[in-house]
This record gives structure tokens, sequence and C-alpha cells, in this order.
């Protein structure tokens, strides 16, 4: 319902067109319009209207409004409703009467949903809260000052009856009119029901009205009921704005035809006036709240698919993203080869070209040579084995970094800020290249991590060199702020691509990638490279 409440936040900026005065003069004039109605149609003056349509007027008005408004608004709503009933030969005091209860009864319902309407609030409970703020104990005041005031100028009716009275039309007045108006403003503002064209609200709205009027001019039976179908039917298509709508279409007719003595058979016949005005407004409550009820929690479970089909499409784009993060990752490996295995053939054909030379006068030369070619085809095999099943890519001026190059990188991080402890064990050898820029990258990627999103600015790389394998392992001095669902290293973006990227290096390298927090809190990152394979 928040089509409904969801208006009373905040105050609203009126639009530039809209002057307060003028304002005020429309409202006022619309509440006189709504209380005179009933007076120009009505031949049954002991039944009365079975609902007031200007407190729904003066409600909305207050809702959509700033409060510095309100004084100038009230003000024109007394004197029209002092002029409508001094025309009406009631006295002065009880028209003073009734305007100050016409004017505290709005009051109270806008401040309540204003003070404690809620936005996260679902939609069943902003209905509810809709309902009991300016339904219940707004037209509940008023029909308590008025009854005071009939009691207190002995009219005829006793004044507990006339407050049960006043509160039941004022409060449809305010479900009647308020409602709609309500859910318009706020629709414009944010989607909060199943989207309708304009067109269809009006082809609903007329249909609604022509059954409501055909069933009770047409046939003498009780079929009234007949609209509630079509009711439902709105709640299903377009929510509370549709409903709202509709019914307001449904219930004016129904007021139109109780007023003009049309509405003898709508439920039951009956002599008592009193009875079947009871009748008629039970109806319109029962029928509007029963299909608000409903529209209310078809608009609560459209919001929640769409919020799940936003998650889903988030959660899509971010698995496309880990899946593009980890093609470029494969690209950039597969540059970083094809410059390996480039710079070993270019090696190789200058080594054959030398031997092929000297293998007659200088044998032991051109083995030598040969040798070197035999070691410099083995380690691009290695490297090229490495990287089977990887796409080319475009270069990347940040190639062909490797550990020789540690030093440069951390000391730029430490002169930023951030103490990092770096220890070698074992004895430094030469790497395949391919090893040796996966190792870089790993640790760079790892420390920029750290930089980002570790609640400390200390880190410690552990380098170790084993006979077969090289292992890594750094480890930031805080926890990270920030991870996502899959346990990776965010790398700013949310979608831990930094850790993709990681273990795609890893994986072709046939070695092993951890990740995870450590057991003394912060982020440890561990990998071990093996730095001899076998060959094709």
């Amino acid at each position: 319902m928040a089509a409904v409440a969801g208006t009373t936040t905040s105050a609203r900026r009126l639009p530039k067109w809209a002057d307060p005065v003028g304002l005020a003069v429309v409202v006022g004039g619309l509440y006189a319009l709504g209380a005179e109605l009933p007076f120009w149609f009505l031949r049954s003056p002991a039944a009365g209207a079975p609902f007031f349509p200007s407190a729904g007027v003066t409600l909305a008005a207050l809702v959509l409004t700033r409060r510095r408004y309100w004084p100038l608004l009230l003000a024109l709503v007394a004197v029209a409703e002092v002029a409508v009933d001094l025309q009406h030969h009631q006295t002065v005091p009880m028209a003073l009467g009734f305007a100050a209860a016409n004017v505290v009864e709005p009051v109270i319902g806008a401040v309540l949903l204003r003070r404690y309407f809620r936005r996260e609030m679902t939609q069943l409970g902003a209905l509810a809260c809709f309902l009991l703020c300016a339904v219940v104990l707004g037209p509940m005041v008023g029909g308590a000052i008025g009854g005071s005031v009939s009691a207190l100028h002995g009219t005829e009716d006793p004044g507990a009856l006339v407050a049960l009275k006043w509160w039941i039309g004022d409060g449809l007045g305010v479900l009647v009119v308020a409602t709609p108006v309500l859910a318009w403003a706020e629709r414009w503002r944010q989607r909060v029901d199943p989207p309708t064209s304009v067109t269809e609200t009006v082809v609903v709205t007329a249909l609604v009205g022509a059954v409501t009027a055909a069933s009770i001019m047409a046939w003498d039976e009780p079929l009234v009921y007949i609209v509630i179908p079509l009711l439902v039917w709105a709640a299903l298509r377009g929510g509370v704005t549709l409903v709202a709508t509709a019914g307001l279409a449904m219930a004016l007719i129904i007021d139109w035809a109780v007023v003009t003595g049309r509405a003898g058979s709508m439920f039951v016949s009956t002599i008592d006036p009193e009875a079947a005005l009871l009748l008629v407004q039970l109806f319109i409550a029962v029928a509007l709240l029963s299909t608000l009820i409903l529209a209310a929690e078809v608009s609560e479970r459209m919001q929640t698919q769409r919020a799940l089909r936003a998650s889903e499409r988030a959660r899509l784009r971010a698995d496309l993203e880990v899946i593009d993060a980890s093609a470029k990752e494969r690209q950039r490996i597969a540059s970083e080869v094809h410059d390996i295995v480039g710079h070993a053939l270019n090696v190789v054909l200058l080594q054959a070209g030398g031997a092929r030379r000297l293998v007659a006068d200088h044998p032991q030369r051109a083995r030598e040579l040969m040798a070197s070619i035999e070691s410099t085809g083995r380690e691009a095999f290695r490297d090229l084995d490495a990287a089977l099943g990887l796409v080319d890519g475009s270069s990347d001026p940040t190639l062909g970094r490797g550990l020789a190059d540690l030093d440069e990188m951390i000391g730029s991080l430490r002169t930023a800020g951030v103490a990092i402890d770096v220890t070698v064990d074992g004895e430094p050898r030469s790497l395949p290249r391919l090893v040796d820029w996966s190792a870089f990258r790993i640790v760079q990627e790892a420390l920029t991590n750290v930089v980002k999103h570790a609640e400390g600015t200390q880190a410690r790389v552990s380098i170790r060199y084993d006979p077969r394998d090289l292992r890594i392992e750094v480890i930031d001095g805080g926890s990270l702020v920030t991870t996502n669902d899959r346990g990776a290293v965010a790398d700013g973006t949310g979608k831990g691509r930094g850790l993709v990227g990681m273990q795609e290096r890893v994986t072709v390298l046939g070695g092993q990638l951890e990740a995870g927090t450590g057991p003394q809190g912060g982020f440890v990152v561990r990998a071990c490279l093996p730095t001899e394979r076998s060959s094709a």
C-alpha cells in the first residue's frame, strides 16, 4: 500500500503551476461541492448519504502539501463547511463546531500518517497504517467532536449516534476519495503497482461504473455484488491504483443512487432507511477493503518478483564479468607465452645457424650450441605446454616483470605508507619465465587488494624456493572489508577479478591456490607453482 501511504514520508514540493492560494481555493471549492452534492439530489432525508467525499479531499490535500500551507487550506475548508451548514439552516455554534471537527479530523490523519508510515513497510503493512491513521482514527476524532456539538445543541439524534454516523461517513469518504488520489500521486513518483496504461484505467473504471449503474437501475433484484469480480480483476491487473480508481466510480454511483432514492433494492427490501443506508455503507467498505488487500498483496509480490529479477540480472552480470576477467587473463597469459616462444625460436635459429657454420671446424663449440638449442627448446615447450588451450590476445605493456622486479614494486608501496615485510627462503634460482612472471603478478595482485581493502596498512610476503616448486604467501595485517560470496578477494569492483586472474595463472601452470581468512584474521593468499614440468 506504499502507493497510498508512501506520499506521507515527507512534505511534497508543489509544482511550479500550483500557487498555494489557488490550490487552497480549489480544495475549498471541492470541499464545498462534496458537501453540497447530496443536498442537490437528496430525496430521502432520513437516509442521508453513504459517505462524505469532502473528508477524503481534505486529507489528500494535507498529505500532498507542505505543512506551511496547511493553515490556508484548513481555513478555506472551515469557511466552506460553515457556509454549507448555514445555508442548510444550522445554527452558528453548530456550524462552527462542525467546521472544527472537519478541520481537526484530517489534521489528525495526516500527522499520524507522516509520523508512523515507513518506506520499508510491506504493502499490507502500509495499507494497515493508512487505514488505521486516516480511515479510523482521524474520522473517529472528528465524529467525537461532531457528536459532542450535536449533544450540546440538542439535536434530535443522540450524540453517540451522530458520532457513529460521522465516523462511518467520513471514514468511507477518506477510503473512497483519498485512496485513489494518493495512489496516483505515488505512482507518478515510483513504480509501486503493476503497470497499466491510462486507456486501460479509463476502460476498467468505466466498466465498473456501468456495471454498478446497470445492477442498480436495470433490475429489481439485488445484483450490485456482481461488480466485485471486476474489482478483483482490477486488483490483479493494476494493483492499488486501478482498484482505488475503479472503486471511486463504483462508490460515487452508489452514493448517487442512495441520495436520489434509486437504491431501494440494492440488497434487500427494507422499510427502514437507516438499515438500508448501513447495508450500502457495509457493501462499499467490504468491496473496497477486500480488493485493496488483494491489490496490496499483488503489488508486493510484483515488487518481490522485480527484486528477484534484478538480483538474477546482477548475478548473471557478475558471472559474465568473472568469465570476461578469466578470458582476459587467459589472453594475457597467451600473449606472454607468445613472447616467450618467439624469443626462444629466435635464439634457436641464431644458435642453429652458428652450429651449422662451426660443425666442421669447431665440433665442440657446435655441440655446445646444439645443447643450448635443446635447453632453450625444452624451456619454451614447458611454457607452451602450460598454456595449451589458451587463445591468443593483444600485447600488454606491463608484461615481462618477474620476481627480480619485486623490490621495485614493494618499494613503491612502502613509499605510499604500507609496511611490507618480505622474506625469501631457499636459494633463488632461474625460473621458467611464465612461472617468474606469474609469481610477480600474484604478489602484485594480492598486495593491491591489501592496499585497497584491508583495515590495516601492513602485509607480509613470503617466497620459498623448494626443489620442484615456488611457494608464495601474502598475508595482510587486518581483515578485508570487501569480499564476495565466492570467497574472492575483491578488487574494487566487488567481482573478485583479482582472484580470478590468480587462479587462472596457477591453474594453467599446474599449481594450487588458496585464498581466504587466516586464523589470526586478515586475508591470506597462498600459491604453489611447479618449477619443473615434463615437456610435451
